[in-house]
């Protein structure tokens, strides 16, 4: 793991998520094992056990080991399907025994942002493939050419709904040369977190891309607001910035129009050169945006005329005033 103490700070903040995600998979890796467990049973093991279920009312009335075998605890499989389950078994362990690695993403430089983010998910789908596989024995539901493949790696867009509203989050760290916001947009589904820590230059404003109705972003540069991302319920892109870089905050739950969700603390400086063959006019362009986006839609009355167009709050607040001035009719205006 990276030794930035911005990146163990990103780990922490979503310290909740992660834990939701563990506690699934352990769950079924115990329901998993029960079940093995009851199916290596033998006959004496799960009458001695029935007996002990029963309690001291039924001795010398009900025959423990006839009720085991009429009502057994877990039905018998075949083999094959013991088989599956011991496979899954095994990936959720691997997954589980990965600990905060299975979370975490070190880019070397030079590599695909979007390519890391999906083999990582792939190998968290698996464990959703184990869950399901290790069920469909439970249930009396497996069958062999159906079911196995849910051990390979399973990629993000193959998920179910169910397993991207209980997606784990991914804390990435990488150049920023090779911040391409643009492909984290197949992810942005679900409750899945991407925390990206940005190491050296970066664009200004790369994540303004990343910005729709229902997707909390947050670009900040000392780690504030990861906290709403971890407890954002729904996908969320975040990025811990270099200094310089802009400061804002896109949030769904704050209202209806873009302008109402953003919130920015700074617009970040537009560097001279490309950066990662980013040009600076495609810079320009993301940085552009963001503001556009948050510019309050004021529409400022003209006297004599038609309204004049939208602007920005600051710019409104003199607009109105003077304005309102002028109506007064009041000499020396």
């Amino acid at each position: 793991m990276p030794s930035d103490a911005r990146f163990t700070g990103a780990v922490t903040a979503m310290a909740w998520p992660i834990a939701e995600f563990r506690a699934i998979l352990q769950g079924a890796l115990a329901q998993a094992e029960d079940f093995l467990v009851e199916q290596a049973a033998g006959r004496g093991e799960r009458a001695s056990r029935a007996g002990v279920e029963l309690g001291g009312f039924a001795a010398g009335r009900i025959d423990p080991a006839r009720f085991a075998d009429l009502f057994p605890a877990v039905p018998p499989v075949e083999p094959a399907a013991l088989a599956a389950t011991h496979r899954a078994a095994a990936a959720l362990q691997a997954l589980r025994d990965r600990g905060d690695g299975a979370f975490l993403v070190d880019l070397p430089r030079g590599g695909r942002l979007g390519a890391a983010v999906g083999d990582a998910l792939a190998e968290i789908g698996r464990g959703f493939g184990a869950v399901m596989l290790a069920d469909a024995v439970r249930g009396g539901r497996y069958r062999a050419a159906e079911h196995d493949r849910l051990l390979d790696p399973l990629e993000f867009r193959a998920w179910s709904k169910a397993a991207r509203r209980y997606a784990p989050p991914l804390i990435v760290s990488l150049d920023g040369a090779d911040l391409h916001a643009g492909a984290l947009g197949d992810y942005a589904d679900g409750r899945e977190k991407i925390v990206l820590v940005v190491r050296g230059a970066a664009a200004p404003a790369p994540l303004a891309r990343c910005i729709t109705p229902g997707t909390l972003v947050l670009q900040t540069t000392d780690g504030t607001g990861l906290d709403r991302v971890a407890a954002f319920d729904g996908p969320a892109v975040a990025a811990v910035m270099p200094e310089g870089s802009a400061v804002f905050l896109h949030d769904p739950s704050a209202g209806r129009e873009p302008w109402q969700r953003l919130t920015i603390r700074a617009l970040g400086d537009l560097p001279r050169h490309a950066i990662g063959g980013t040009s600076t006019w495609q810079m320009g362009e993301d940085r552009t945006m963001l503001a556009d986006l948050a510019r309050t839609p004021f529409a400022i009355p003209v006297s004599g005329g038609p309204a004049a167009p939208a602007m920005g709050a600051d710019d409104a607040v003199d607009r109105i005033a003077a304005w309102l001035i002028n109506q007064t009719g009041l000499p020396g205006r």
